[in-house]
């Protein structure tokens, strides 16, 4: 292993840095608890902004306790809530759905439910309950 790498290993474990991920930790927790990945950000630079945290602490943040990527690590949220409303909201359509949880476009939210779910939005929604 090279010796910057080790040198960067040994930065992870020091007081500031576990300080500054303790600052993302919390910034994070308050951002998908009021939903922030509903809203229509389009780069990783636009999440970190509207967290409050420097884009490479958050890029760094969610691969080290996700293991994704930021775009991917909202998806997934987006996904799960989606299917939350697909079943408390039986009536609501599909493509309403779709864009209570960000995703403007009614085939583009098909194409990402689908690639997480293995199945349609409708399809998930018949199965689980109605």
């Amino acid at each position: 292993m090279k010796i910057s790498r080790l040198l960067s290993l040994g930065s992870m474990f020091s007081p500031e840095y576990r300080r500054q991920e303790a600052v993302v930790r919390k910034a994070v927790s308050a951002w998908v608890a009021a939903n922030g990945f509903e809203r229509p950000l389009p780069t990783v630079a636009e999440i970190a902004a509207d967290m409050g945290v420097p884009e490479m602490q958050l890029n760094r943040f969610i691969r080290a306790w996700y293991g994704k990527t930021v775009l991917s690590w909202r998806k997934e949220l987006r996904i799960e809530e989606a299917k939350r409303l697909l079943l408390s909201l039986p009536d609501l359509p599909v493509s309403e759905i779709g864009r209570m949880v960000g995703v403007e476009d009614k085939s583009n939210f098909r194409k990402q439910f689908t690639e997480l779910v293995r199945m349609s939005p409708r399809a998930w929604r018949e199965r689980h309950g109605f």
